[in-house]
């Protein structure tokens, strides 16, 4: 499926960027409130980071081999790295006091210190 454009490219990349603008935006204003999943996905951003490139490995190691089309190969390695990731995140990182800093987040103590004053 192979587009045969016949515009400059330098039109394409303005055309790119006024999209991103477009986006960011749009997040500016409908986004830029505090709301629960916001703060819950601020403070997860960077143990996801972190996790996702285990999972996408592990995904791609038991996934690619398999004989399916790759566009359903592509949607199970997302799946599967995005719920492998919020999963260890949530289940283990969030609630084992030593693996939070070594992730980055905060210690038990110290929010709890911050919640009282």
């Amino acid at each position: 499926m192979a587009f045969d454009l016949k515009t400059p490219n330098y039109l394409l990349s303005i055309e790119s960027n006024i999209w991103i603008f477009a986006v960011f935006g749009f997040a500016c204003k409908y986004l830029n409130k505090p709301s629960k999943a916001l703060s819950y996905l601020s403070q997860a951003a960077y143990p996801i980071y972190i996790l996702h490139m285990a999972f996408m490995f592990l995904a791609a190691v038991l996934i690619l081999p398999l004989e399916m089309p790759v566009f359903a190969k592509f949607v199970m390695v997302i799946a599967f790295t995005t719920v492998g990731s919020f999963s260890l995140y949530e289940l283990l990182i969030k609630r084992i006091g030593f693996l939070r800093p070594l992730f980055g987040l905060k210690t038990r103590s110290v929010l709890e210190l911050s919640v009282k004053y």
